[in-house]
């Protein structure tokens, strides 16, 4: 007897490979129908049912050697690896009831399709490579212990067993990136980590070109290749997906000298927006001065959106003029020094407003008897500001006011509780639904501290407001932004007039009373504690036709737009919002994306730490944690 002869007699046990082979075979085929032949119908169908032949085979003739098997530990390998085809099976199963059977389906769930339709493109590839890798492994350790003519002594189920959990973790190892690479490519998100992040349109920029009413052109003048072109040219191009009546050219200055002359361009570097006639011609023009070079543009492109903004603004609404009432003890624009910050008087200027108008491409006038006051207001006034006057005004100058305001004006009333020209303005207050009450508003919770005294708790705080337009970016903040409110005052409904719609938009904090007797403390007895408006705005249709409407907002602090609170955040989108609104142009309203940030620099001991921790002990560390999960591997093994 041949040596062959006798191992093969010793052999007890008999594992073949077949039945696997013709499974894979089957599933390879039913592949290329799907994929290779999936636009040919009865090719496809003839493929699939071959496929599906060699797969029906293949497990039919696993189960009959399962049943087969006497010897218990092949039995159980036989019934794992029949129940890792089962689950190949029945993932294509899934995918052909959704492949062939969608419209039936659809018909029987009805509302719930979508949700099983879901579930089931994601089970099914589970089931098919959860089955299809744990059975490879498992087949490579039972034919590791064959005599290499399919015969064996003994199945080891701790090997089988062992290659079945690696196949299981390398099948969910798949499924988690297939599934991290599906989830991303549904809900793509760019997170932009990199410098001048600002060079992409903010949404309150995209919105302004969104309602656009005229066509606007910008041409970029940059050579090719550059570097500060390559972070230009996109935000120019989101900007152009927005409205079609924002477009962009890009020339270069050296190779147009005909356009460049036209356009009055003295070189590359140069941004212009204008507007475009019926011909395509330019007419009104705005430029930008980037630079073409990093260092040279670092600036201009750290503020690109909020620039692009205001020359927009400045194209698009042309004739802005701001007027500030005059004559009555307002404040002043004169700029506080660091000294005067210190004292008790909190009349602080209101400079920084102004810079905010003119920001916003407005022109800044001042509005007092001199300039007609007393009879009407210009009539290219686009709002009138009224900044916390201390002596009473006119009651020709308020019937001016009024006038102006029921005509379809735009006023902005900023009050001073301790002034006496609250009474004069009632009538004017009244004609948005509105009355004043000159009691100083406190907080013993809730204020901002600047001298550490009591009289800060009249620097109440807050983060409560409304939905209104007037106080979008702060509304978005969902309480994350607080108001200052120095000294103020609080409003309330006084008979609305016909037509008019009025919203208190910003309000105080719980447990804030009216101080009557100014000594900071309250006395339950005589004040009461409770939430207070202090901030409102009221509107009324005057013609249809035109969208003409009176808008009219009335903030109980001057303080809180004046130059020592302004420079909070909350405080600068509270007045510039409402401007906005006060502007029909709420559209415009949240923050224009700028930013400061400066390089990351390293040094040379940094960048040397950097290069060998990158070139010797990440590649050491994994080599460690492969040493020794393989030593856990081969003690498990060996116990």
């Amino acid at each position: 007897m041949s040596s062959n002869d006798k191992n093969w007699s010793q052999a007890s046990i008999k594992l073949t490979l077949w039945p696997t082979l013709i499974f894979f075979i089957g599933l390879l085929v039913v592949f290329i129908g799907e994929r290779a032949i999936g636009d040919t119908a009865n090719r496809r169908q003839m493929v699939d049912g071959l496929g599906a032949l060699l797969l029906l085979v293949g497990f039919g003739w696993r189960a009959q050697q399962m049943a087969a098997a006497k010897d218990p530990s092949q039995k159980n390998a036989e019934g794992w690896m029949l129940a890792a085809s089962g689950g190949i099976l029945l993932g294509l199963l899934m995918y052909f009831a959704l492949v062939l059977g969608k419209d039936s389906l659809r018909e029987s769930l009805g509302k719930g399709f979508d949700r099983f339709d879901g579930v089931g493109a994601v089970l099914w590839p589970i089931l098919i490579a959860g089955g299809a890798l744990p059975l490879l492994q498992m087949q490579r350790s039972l034919l590791s212990m064959t005599d290499g003519y399919g015969g064996a002594e003994h199945v080891d189920l701790q090997r089988v067993r062992y290659s079945v959990q690696s196949g299981l973790t390398v099948a969910l190892v798949l499924v988690f990136c297939f599934g991290v690479n599906y989830v991303a490519s549904e809900r793509n998100t760019k997170i932009d980590l990199a410098r001048f992040r600002s060079t992409r349109p903010s949404a309150a920029t995209q919105r302004l070109v969104q309602n656009l009413n005229k066509p606007i052109k910008a041409i970029l003048f940059y050579p090719s290749p550059n570097e500060v072109r390559e972070l230009v040219v996109p935000y120019f191009d989101d900007l152009s997906k927005q409205s079609p009546k924002f477009t962009y050219e890009v020339l270069d200055h050296a190779l147009e000298p005909n356009r460049s002359k036209e356009l009055s361009a003295t070189g590359n570097g140069i941004i212009i927006l204008s507007t475009t006639d019926d011909k395509g011609k330019p007419s009104q023009k705005e430029t930008l001065h980037s630079g073409v070079t990093l260092e040279a543009a670092q600036g201009s492109l750290a503020t690109l959106d909020g620039d692009v903004q205001k020359k927009l603004l400045a194209i698009t609404r042309p004739g802005r003029v701001a007027y500030f009432t005059v004559g009555h003890g307002e404040r002043s624009f004169e700029r506080s020094s660091a000294m005067d910050l210190q004292k008790d008087d909190l009349r602080a200027p209101v400079g920084d407003l102004r810079q905010v108008l003119q920001g916003q491409g407005y022109e800044v006038k001042t509005l007092g008897i001199g300039q007609g006051l007393g009879t009407k207001v210009p009539g290219d006034a686009g709002i009138v500001f009224v900044a916390g006057p201390t002596e009473k005004l006119l009651d020709e100058e308020v019937a001016a006011l009024t006038e102006y305001l029921q005509g379809g004006g735009h006023v902005y009333v900023m009050l001073d509780p301790s002034s006496d020209a609250d009474a004069s303005l009632a009538p004017l207050l009244k004609a948005g639904g509105l009355k004043y009450h000159p009691e100083l508003l406190c907080n013993d919770e809730v204020y901002a501290v600047r001298t550490h005294k009591p009289a800060d708790m009249a620097n109440i705080a807050s983060v409560s407001f409304s939905s209104h337009p007037s106080v979008t970016t702060l509304s978005r903040a969902g309480g994350r932004a607080a108001v200052i409110l120095p000294h103020t005052g609080w409003l309330e409904k006084d008979g609305t007039p016909a037509g008019v719609t009025v919203d208190f938009s910003v309000r105080s904090m719980p447990k804030t009373w009216a101080d009557l007797d100014g000594d900071f403390t309250y006395k339950a007895n005589v004040e009461v504690r409770k939430v207070y408006d202090v901030a409102a705005v009221a509107q009324r249709m005057v013609e249809a036709k035109d969208k003409k409407e009176m808008r009219l907002a009335v903030l109980a602090s001057i303080d809180a737009a004046s130059d020592m609170v302004i420079g909070n955040r909350a405080n600068l989108f509270l007045v510039l919002d409402t401007i906005k609104w006060l502007m029909g142009d709420e559209a415009t309203a949240g923050e224009t994306a700028q930013e400061s940030d400066l390089p990351i620099v390293h040094t040379k001991s940094e960048d040397k730490l950097w290069f060998y921790s990158t070139i010797f002990a990440a590649p050491a560390l994994v080599l460690v944690m492969g040493l020794l999960y393989t030593r856990r591997v081969r003690r498990r093994r060996g116990s």
